[in-house]
């Protein structure tokens, strides 16, 4: 029998899942046998915008043995267009740096 809690996680669990609409991998590495982590661009069905997703991934088999990778926790989202900001800031700062450094 579930206790309240697993009752309440259970519900917040179903909730949170949002179909996947569009799912595209940019880049995996791995960093340990048994975990990689990957930048994926990802599209929910009704929402607008598309994200940028860097989460690790678990190894793990299906019911005929063959490896998996699943989703876990660890991971952050954000929105593209945010994500594209965030790093077109930081190359330009990064090549600001560079060009003073060049030139002292």
């Amino acid at each position: 029998m579930k206790t309240k809690s697993q009752k309440k996680k259970a519900a917040r669990n179903k909730a949170v899942r949002l179909k996947i609409e569009m799912e595209q991998l940019i880049k995996e590495v791995r960093t340990k046998s048994f975990e990689t982590v990957r930048l994926r661009r990802v599209k929910y069905a009704g929402n607008d915008y598309n994200f940028i997703d860097i989460r690790f991934f678990q190894r793990g088999s299906d019911e005929s043995g063959n490896d998996l990778y699943f989703p876990t926790r660890k991971g952050v989202q954000i929105r593209e267009d945010l994500f594209f900001k965030l790093v077109d800031e930081h190359f330009m700062e990064m090549l600001d740096r560079q060009i003073k450094q060049s030139s002292a």
